[in-house]
């Protein structure tokens, strides 16, 4: 009976071993981490004379908890693509700190009831209240990874450093992971003003501008959470290191950390994929090692977070077993010790196997999925594919770059990315989105698409990419 109870007592111990992990997670590691996050507004001139405005995310680095004065973030939010694929640097770059310290004012002609769009003749109005942002210095851009530095004179308040994994891959498949950031979807959607007259004219066509704004303040950011789902490369981006997950992300979150439930940064939201689920952080090591190039100190978390806990958890539970045997020695003295019986021959028990984790299987970023014929057909009207006609099936991207497309530029035409749009078919519906292009994606009527904002296509309906030069229908099978 002793020996019973003793198994039990430590068969108990030994469950609450295993779980002490779960329980060590600090409850309110994700909520600090949000302080240490910041949204980043940023103007460029580009080589042809135009002006992008771009919006995204950084977080802190330096002493972990403290006011720190570096920040990290994505290439592409403090850089705009020019026409023939080239970089520029920005010449302005922000911290966004008060609420309305940025509006955005499209700007459509009136064409035959149709409103239209055209960067060339009516570029967006970017009005920008610099009294709510804190100026930056972009201190480090590099040439092979997603990644920019950027540098304040003097530490800004309330924003902290966070703690960087040693290993993005400490992390494991099916981990919790919180992607943490601003998107701007959450701004545009509170404050958009939608098309509205304005009074003036261009040459003898009136005018229609919307205008949505940045409300947000610093402390306004946006956590989803979702799951690992694997870690793979990314072969059209320079065979760059990702986590793969699920956490929701839209434009804005570009730049912003993937953090672990302790509130350690595992990666930097990069790239969003065709699926919600389908969302890439590239590898925090890469973070490190230009901060390590740059001789910026930092904090991090070179073990697995859980270690300490489970140490301290295996002290208590080896405490609690000697307390136990200590115990059932003391009862059994000065008792007779009973007659030794023989025991038969122990009967071996089988061993439960251990189901193994299933790696999912990886399939190309980029290829469409095989499917039936719908019937739905993808008809070049104008520029490079007039003419030709294209099954729509699964997933198909356009854009230059031939590694991560299916429809390929040629790159003498202005105007295209490198990852411009791409059409999506799902459950019989085409869905369109623009991947965040430099030119834009228009629909028939000129209006712009925003990036990674999916519409729904019918057969018959038109867009075009960067000009009305490169213009697609969606038709059916026969159709014209």
């Amino acid at each position: 009976m002793k020996k019973r109870m003793l198994c039990l007592l430590v068969s108990l111990c030994l469950v609450l071993f295993q779980t002490a992990p779960a329980f060590a997670a600090n409850s309110n590691a994700v909520s600090e981490a949000s302080n240490g996050v910041v949204q980043v507004y940023a103007e460029t001139v580009r080589s042809d004379g135009t002006v992008a405005m771009g919006v995204g995310t950084a977080f802190g680095v330096g002493t972990v908890g403290e006011p720190t004065n570096i920040f990290v973030t994505n290439r592409h939010v403090v850089t705009a693509e020019n026409a023939d694929g080239s970089l520029t640097q920005s010449q302005t770059v922000y911290l966004m700190l008060g609420a309305n310290a940025l509006s955005v004012t499209l700007r459509a002609v009136e064409i035959d009831g149709e409103l239209v769009m055209s960067e060339e003749y009516l570029p967006p109005l970017y009005t920008a209240n610099t009294s709510q942002m804190v100026a930056c210095e972009v201190l480090y851009v590099s040439d092979e990874y997603d990644l920019a530095v950027l540098k304040t004179r003097e530490p800004v308040e309330d924003r902290v450093a966070l703690e960087l994994a040693g290993k993005a891959e400490q992390a494991s498949t099916g981990q919790q992971v919180y992607a943490v950031g601003y998107p701007a979807v959450s701004d545009e959607t509170a404050t958009a003003t939608g098309w509205v007259f304005s009074g003036n004219y261009l040459e003898d066509m009136p005018i229609y501008t919307y205008t949505y704004t940045y409300n947000s303040q610093v402390s306004d950011v946006t956590v989803t959470t979702g799951a690992i789902s694997r870690f793979t490369t990314m072969t059209g981006e320079g065979d760059v290191r990702v986590i793969q997950h699920d956490a929701t992300v839209h434009g804005g979150n570009s730049g912003g950390p993937l953090i672990n439930e302790n509130g350690v940064v595992v990666g930097i939201n990069t790239y969003s994929g065709s699926e919600a689920s389908l969302n890439y952080a590239i590898y925090v090591d890469y973070a490190r090692e230009v901060l390590d190039e740059l001789e910026i100190p930092y904090n991090s978390a070179q073990t697995n977070p859980f270690l300490i806990p489970a140490i301290a958890g295996g002290v208590v539970v080896l405490a609690v077993i000697v307390v136990i045997v200590v115990l059932v020695v003391l009862r059994g003295r000065g008792k007779r010790a009973p007659e030794p019986i023989q025991a038969a021959d122990p009967v071996p028990v089988p061993e439960t196997p251990v189901p193994q984790p299933t790696q999912p299987v990886a399939s190309p970023a980029v290829q469409p999925t095989a499917q039936a014929d719908n019937g739905l057909r993808l008809q070049g009207v104008s520029g490079s594919f007039a003419g030709r006609r294209f099954p729509l099936s699964g997933t198909l991207r356009i854009g230059r770059d031939p590694q991560l497309n299916q429809l390929v530029y040629p790159p003498q035409v202005k105007g295209i990315s490198r990852t411009h749009c791409e059409l999506s078919v799902v459950n019989g519906q085409v869905y369109l989105k623009d991947l965040g292009s430099s030119y834009g994606t228009f629909l028939a009527g000129g209006q712009r698409l925003a990036a990674s904002q999916a519409v729904l296509l019918k057969p018959g309906d038109s867009f075009s990419l960067a000009s009305e030069q490169e213009t697609f229908v969606v038709i059916q099978k026969g159709g014209v």
